[in-house]
């Protein structure tokens, strides 16, 4: 599940009027709280870290980190092991997504020693036109049926964004 928090509190603009959003650890934090606060009214002595793992979804920004890896000064051969990294496929034939690329990178121990973390990389994103691009994923630690899993999907669209141009 990927929660689009929109809040005062993560909305960022820039002078053309374009509305960005960005998930940040007060995110994390706030949707903690106000998960605590229903588990809480709902009677129940669990708490949020005790079912939900919260945290930073990075998944959007893994195209531009790579790209920006790829782009560095880094060796030859790192570069090599990124492009083989991310040139694999499943047992099904189809090319592993950008995130199994990233944590296979982690274990091979190229991210935090080679390369930047996702994290260091978003929170030092430069870019003339755009913000990172990040949100909130919370994903229940014990068994979930797929109807529990798509009703917390439904999250996402009671939250809507325009620009209004006036």
């Amino acid at each position: 599940m990927k929660f689009r928090l929109q809040s005062l509190n993560d909305v960022v603009t820039n002078s053309s009027m374009e509305v960005y959003q960005e998930a940040t650890g007060y995110t994390v934090s706030a949707v903690k709280d106000i998960i605590d606060v229903i588990l809480k009214i709902g009677g129940s002595d669990k708490s949020c870290d005790d079912l939900f793992t919260v945290s930073i979804d990075y998944s959007d920004m893994l195209e531009d980190y790579f790209e920006s890896c790829l782009d560095s000064d880094i060796d030859e051969e790192y570069k090599g092991m990124i492009e083989e990294v991310r040139g694999r496929k499943d047992k099904d034939g189809h090319y592993i997504s950008d995130s199994e690329a990233y944590q296979e990178l982690v274990n091979m121990g190229l991210v935090g020693d080679v390369l930047s973390t996702i994290e260091e990389y978003t929170n030092n994103f430069d870019s003339d036109w755009r913000y990172p691009t990040t949100q909130v994923s919370i994903i229940p630690k014990g068994e979930a049926k797929g109807s529990d899993i798509a009703i917390l999907d439904k999250i996402n669209d009671l939250f809507n964004v325009e620009a209004c141009y006036n």
